[in-house]
């Protein structure tokens, strides 16, 4: 397999960047020019700084092009060109640590707007696409990937821009002190160039490898802490670890090479540097210099090698960094460039709702399956009407109320709100109250939880959602009350409590629509009764669509709708609700599981 060339890599990052972005770079650009030219003035200086110490005289040629005297002492001109040392050293660093900052923050910023645009084509992607991927994968690319593409990749790119500069320079400047000197370090660089060449090519395999077992010990690592319960309990703590433990093992092992082999440019430049000022000293000696003459070059030669060995180390470690990083660049481009600019919620300024919700022939197969999970569903529900949606497990129900709140998009059909506007609009959702079957809470408090995303809480609206929940009896209990922490996924609270909180976020967007998806499985009777009363109180010009668990929770429904293989069987009100249901009660392993009392009409569904 070939791997992907580093202009390849470099190519891809350009394409992910704004043009804002892109004139960063160029100031980026600029700074390393400006360091470079600094850089070689300074080997100039110390060029001619080393033959002033062993013929001060020669520095009153230089000191008097500058204006300063025309008959001063050899210790004064010394000190003049001390201070002027002083002074190259100062304005050269400064300028440097300069272009460090300007490199660091642009870099990190490009980082951190990068991570909020892929977020926001997260947020704009398709729900059925969501539904086919891992959410390790998603949250390794954000915070895996896209780290990897700036903090090392980026940084390591200008790393090597601006030591690349330099490193020209310098080389430009030995060239015109002496072209034999300079040819044979060209030589050697390019020994060097090739050396480095075939490693790179390595790397890149050592880092798409590394990519995969952080993906792989990421999964293992989220599947052990969200399944913790069940894996105790289980015991299968063991197998869960030593699966971790492998791909641990792996990622330490490619990152110990990946240690060492950064390490190795850094130990042969260092040879290289003895050996080329060895062979440089040969060729003055052979060329008959005399040592006052050869002191000025050796000392050019001197602040060169110094500045260029770790020079070339950084930058042959910096492209081993670089090559490391191109899988992640590869992956965060593929993934870029996969999400598209496609609208998936679009903006419908004037939407109204104000008669109807209708679909129209709807039929919807979930990516990479063949079978139809809705087949030609034709429905129609009216402003304030309370409809209640049955059928067995698989029958199609959750996927009907999910193509209703328009995320899932009908692959036939359409879903229109009073017969113009799409479901798949962002206002649309703002009309919508959703309580889900698996409900999630964030890591935070009860109040937090019930506003969700809100910055400013409306104590009267907080305090009201809470009554009608049926939440202030146990909130009341509580010593912080609404300030109580739940936990990670509301680990702290029972199913019943959770349920609650879910509904009141629902009501606290004060909505035209509430959609329930067995949101009331975890209560009990009592309490289930009081709530399903509260919410018909609050209905006024509502509408409300319900998956029941329970029979009874239909009640108040002016039509139920009977769901079976994707397709709506019947629509019945709710006496005619459970002679329907003997059909169902007649299968053998629904009757078996009826005899637990699971499947009474005035039990559960």
């Amino acid at each position: 397999m070939s791997t992907p060339s580093i202009l390849s890599a470099i190519q891809k990052l350009r394409l992910l960047l704004t043009r804002e972005e892109k004139f960063k770079w160029l100031g980026i650009a600029g700074f390393a020019l400006c360091t470079s030219l600094l850089e070689v003035l300074t080997a100039t200086v110390i060029v001619i700084f080393a033959q002033v110490l062993t013929q001060p005289l020669m520095g009153q040629h230089y000191l008097s092009k500058l204006g300063i005297g025309n008959d001063l002492s050899s210790t004064r001109i010394l000190f003049y060109f001390s201070i002027i040392l002083g002074v190259m050293y100062l304005i050269k660093n400064s300028i440097a640590t300069l272009e460090l900052f300007y490199q660091s923050f642009s870099i990190q910023k490009m980082n951190y707007l990068f991570k909020q645009k892929l977020l926001q084509k997260y947020a704009k992607i398709d729900y059925g696409f969501y539904l086919t991927r891992n959410s390790s994968l998603g949250m390794h690319i954000v915070n895996g990937d896209t780290e990897l593409m700036f903090s090392s990749a980026m940084t390591a790119l200008a790393s090597i821009l601006s030591e690349s500069i330099i490193f020209l320079c310098l080389i430009a400047m030995l060239v015109y002190m002496n072209p034999v000197l300079a040819l044979v370090t060209f030589g050697l660089g390019s020994i060097i160039i090739v050396v480095v060449t075939k490693l790179m090519k390595q790397i890149y395999r050592w880092g798409k490898k590394l990519q995969e077992v952080s993906i792989a010990s990421e999964q293992n690592l989220m599947q052990f802490f969200h399944a913790f319960k069940e894996i105790v309990l289980l015991g299968k703590t063991d197998a869960f670890i030593n699966a971790y433990q492998v791909h641990s093992q792996k990622k330490s092992h490619l990152r110990s090479i990946q240690t060492t082999t950064n390490a190795l440019p850094r130990m042969i430049l260092e040879v290289l540097f003895v050996g080329l000022f060895m062979v440089t000293i040969a060729i003055l000696c052979l060329e008959h210099e005399s040592p006052v003459q050869m002191i000025g070059i050796l000392g050019g030669y001197l602040y060169a090698g110094f500045r260029l060995m770790p020079g070339l180390t950084r930058i042959i470690g910096q492209l081993a960094t670089f090559k490391s990083a191109i899988p992640s660049i590869e992956q965060v481009y593929h993934e870029y460039s996969r999400l598209g600019t496609h609208e998936v919620y679009i903006h419908a300024p004037d939407f109204v709702f104000e008669k109807s919700i209708s679909l129209n022939n709807v039929s919807f197969n979930y990516l990479n399956t063949r079978k139809n999970a809705l087949e030609q569903v034709s429905l129609e529900i009216k402003k304030g009407e309370c409809i209640g949606i049955v059928g067995e497990t698989g029958s199609g129900k959750s996927t009907l109320v999910d193509v209703i709140l328009g995320l899932l998009r009908p692959g036939i059909g359409t879903v229109l709100v009073d017969n113009r506007f799409p479901v798949n609009s962002l206002q649309w959702h703002q009309r919508i109250g959703y309580v889900p079957q698996s409900i999630y809470l964030i890591d935070d408090t009860i109040e937090a939880n019930i506003a969700f995303g809100e910055s400013e809480i409306d104590v009267a609206k907080l305090q009201q959602v809470i009554d009608s929940a049926q939440l202030r009896k146990f909130i009341d209990k509580l010593q912080a009350g609404t300030k109580t922490v739940v936990g990670e996924r509301g680990v702290r609270l029972s199913g019943g409590e959770r349920q609650r909180i879910a509904i009141a976020r629902a009501l606290y967007r004060n909505p035209e629509v509430l959609i329930f998806d067995e949101a009331t499985s975890a209560l009990d009777n009592e309490t289930e009764a009081r709530l399903m009363e509260t919410i018909h109180s609050l209905r006024q010009n509502r509408t409300v669509i319900m998956i029941a668990h329970r029979l009874t929770t239909l009640k108040n429904c002016e039509r139920i709708v009977m769901m079976e293989h994707g397709s709506i069987k019947q629509i019945m009100v709710y006496d005619e609700l459970t002679p329907a249901f003997g059909q169902i009660l007649s299968n053998p392993a629904v009757a078996e599981y009826n005899s637990i009392g699971s499947l009474n009409p005035g039990n559960a569904l």
